[in-house]
């Protein structure tokens, strides 16, 4: 059994994960990709979309949303906003990007009770959201609680204009664990 642990306001499981760390950390073992399909991961301001088998009557895309866009979709429709941070150089978020976000059961729940939004901190914005405004960095540090030091880093913010309560989980996961990871984050909003 899979077991969650919250530090200093951080959600953290007992699961594997591999992370590529900033680049004055130690780095990961990269990742070794052999396949020619690719996912295609949009600029901060577009959206990207990523395809899987189809899964009963929801969609099979996974849409991306800005960071500005998916704050107003989760605060309009009471849904939890799911930050991927992640980088350009990072071969772990490649790998989370090619087989955890086109797995059909990951886009299923995504879709169904989540806002997706990908955040570089390495592309230089001002994101202004709430009565909040940060640059990239402060953003991605401010959603971790100062806790990220390593992507692709996944930000859980449970209720996005009622509370701030948000949790991160590091390194890369392979779909079954990240689905078991999303439904700890809905039973954690439904308490």
């Amino acid at each position: 059994m899979k077991k969650l642990f919250i530090i200093s306001g951080v959600l953290f499981i007992s699961l594997s994960a591999q992370a590529c760390t900033n680049k004055n950390g130690v780095s990961a073992p990269k990742a070794t990709v052999t396949s020619a399909s690719t996912v295609a991961v949009s600029p901060v301001d577009t959206v990207a979309k990523v395809s899987a088998a189809p899964v009963s009557n929801l969609s099979t895309e996974l849409v991306w949303y800005s960071f500005e866009e998916g704050y107003t979709k989760a605060v309009k429709e009471g849904k939890i906003i799911l930050v991927d941070a992640y980088t350009d150089w990072c071969g772990w978020c490649k790998v989370m990007d090619k087989k955890t976000y086109t797995d059909a059961t990951v886009i299923q729940k995504l879709n169904a009770d989540f806002v997706c939004v990908k955040l570089n901190p390495e592309v230089p914005k001002t994101y202004a959201f709430a009565d909040k405004k940060m640059q990239s960095t402060e953003l991605l540090q401010w959603l971790g609680n100062g806790q990220v030091s390593g992507f692709p880093t996944t930000i859980f913010w449970l209720s996005p204009g009622k509370d701030e309560k948000r949790y991160a989980q590091p390194g890369y996961l392979p779909p079954t664990e990240f689905s078991n990871l999303l439904d700890m984050a809905l039973a954690a909003k439904k308490k």
